[in-house]
């Protein structure tokens, strides 16, 4: 079976790459389907008192996903117009500040001590504003939300929570990942470029290793959604558990090419020998990744499963 599929490979070389190519297609669709949680929360497990604290917080008081406005400023009118601006955006729930307890034409001076040092820091220079989202602190309409409520903030104000720690983190993986692929990716033709006396092969071997790195992250569409962990970690990990395999076969190929006239029967034996000499070893990568799977915080079955993929 092997050999009758390792010399089908070796001599239909353009059908495969056709067959490649296309295949990146809904790849790539399935890549841009698939959800990214940002909310690592939802990785524990459901039975610690933490995750039922906050079950019955959004349940009862609807105030699991919040956030704290620090807002340089002590008038009272103008934290008046911005806690009535927030309210108006969509996914917020609600606002509490000191306009919601007391009109905005009374000085803060006047007010019972315990309002000045709930709303107000210690040098009277800032003020503090809690704002409730309507969903969870890890969707879509509350990261909308919270980059809305940052646009109409001025310059010295901030917003501090764990969801504005949820967007953060989107925009940090969003914009370091492709720096660090890139540089991984750089690195690899360093490497490559050492063991192969061409100048071209480095670039063909990286090519079908990116490839095989979108088949992987295409599926991952049937899980639904992965950790923003495994999105940024799992390229670079499948290209350094998979490069010495690229490796292995080119050198095998050019062993081989010695004992045959004919390069695609050189190419399906190096198949053949790659196949037996490499399935062992991948065989305990998959079972490591798989290990992970075992872990209480399923973090872990979210980064084995798609690397064992």
């Amino acid at each position: 079976m092997i050999y009758k599929l390792s010399k089908w490979i070796s001599y239909h070389p353009k059908t495969i790459i056709i067959i490649s190519l296309l295949l990146l297609i809904p790849s790539v669709i399935g890549y841009a389907l698939t959800n990214v949680n940002y909310d690592i929360l939802t990785y524990l497990p459901k039975n610690i008192e933490s995750v039922q604290g906050e079950k019955i917080l959004d349940k009862s008081f609807n105030n699991a996903s919040s956030s704290f406005l620090v807002i340089d400023s002590t008038d009272s009118k103008y934290l008046a117009r911005l806690q009535s601006q927030i309210e108006q955006i969509d996914g917020v729930y609600g606002v509490m500040g000191v306009s919601s307890l007391v009109d905005a034409s009374i000085p803060k001076e006047i007010l019972p001590d315990i309002l000045n040092s709930i709303f107000y820091s210690q040098d009277g220079t800032s003020s503090l504003m809690m704002v409730q989202y309507i969903d969870s602190g890890s969707s879509e309409r509350t990261m909308d939300a919270i980059k809305e409520i940052r646009s109409v903030l001025n310059k010295n104000s901030f917003m501090s929570g764990l969801s504005a720690l949820n967007v953060d983190t989107m925009d940090m993986a969003n914009s370091q990942a492709p720096v660090y692929i890139t540089i991984a990716i750089i690195l690899a033709l360093v490497v490559l470029s050492f063991t192969m006396n061409s100048f071209v092969l480095p670039f063909v071997l990286l090519s079908a290793l990116g490839i095989a790195v979108i088949y992987n992250m295409g599926t991952n569409i049937v899980f639904g959604s992965i950790s923003y962990i495994t999105q940024c970690i799992a390229a670079i990990l499948q290209l350094g558990v998979t490069m010495d395999y690229s490796i292995f076969l080119y050198h095998r190929y050019k062993d081989e090419r010695t004992n045959y006239d004919d390069k695609r029967d050189a190419m399906a034996q190096a198949i053949i020998a790659a196949f037996r000499s490499l399935s062992g070893s991948s065989v305990t990568t998959i079972a490591g990744f798989l290990a992970l799977c075992f872990m209480r915080l399923t973090l872990g079955r979210d980064i084995g499963i798609v690397m064992a993929k």
